[in-house]
């Protein structure tokens, strides 16, 4: 197999943990993981996992460069095109899939993100319809937030915010945004 991003480079064999093994590309540092491979590393890894948290023996990865290929691609094994999913809301990084192979294509440094944010146990959740929805839902509502700090400043908003989220909990809130609506004049 070759690599999507780098043509004329061949993958070849790179554990991305022990017992993880992906195909990878020497150039770009990309990698190719199936889904089945880590969902096994995953069963394996989780009872490991319990063992180093109760003992103290976590590592945590360092703070490299993490690369974000932003063009589609196709899959190395079937030539089909990959879908890109967003991580998350925080970040513009996006893990491409090949829903026929289940191969999962990750770019330099995306493993140590993942680790970082502490998804590379949920990986296979971030490419769910429920994950994905959930980013988008966020993201709109961060939007929408920034629009009403650019409209009202940030010391008023955040009295807004408070009274917003203070009304969204009362029992009587139909009644509260009755009154807030009546103009005497």
């Amino acid at each position: 197999m070759h690599c999507p991003q780098c043509k004329g480079y061949r993958l070849e064999p790179k554990l991305l943990e022990p017992d993880l093994l992906a195909a990878s590309c020497k150039k770009c540092g990309g990698a190719l993981l199936s889904l089945l491979n880590y969902r096994h590393w995953s069963e394996h890894h989780s009872a490991v996992h319990e063992v180093e948290k109760v003992e103290g023996l976590r590592v945590e990865s360092g703070g490299d460069e993490v690369d974000d290929n932003h063009t589609a691609q196709l899959c190395p094994k079937c030539g089909r095109m990959m879908t890109k999913f967003r991580i998350g809301l925080e970040n513009n990084n996006r893990i491409d899939l090949c829903s026929g192979c289940d191969e999962a294509w990750l770019d330099n440094g995306e493993w140590r993100l993942l680790k970082q944010l502490e998804l590379h146990e949920k990986l296979p959740k971030i490419f769910t319809d429920e994950w994905q929805r959930n980013i988008r839902q966020q993201r709109q509502q961060q939007l929408v937030k920034s629009k009403y700090i650019a409209l009202f400043g940030d010391e008023d908003f955040s009295k807004v915010d408070e009274f917003k989220n203070w009304l969204d909990q009362h029992p009587d809130k139909a009644e509260i945004k009755q009154y807030l609506i009546i103009n005497y004049d």
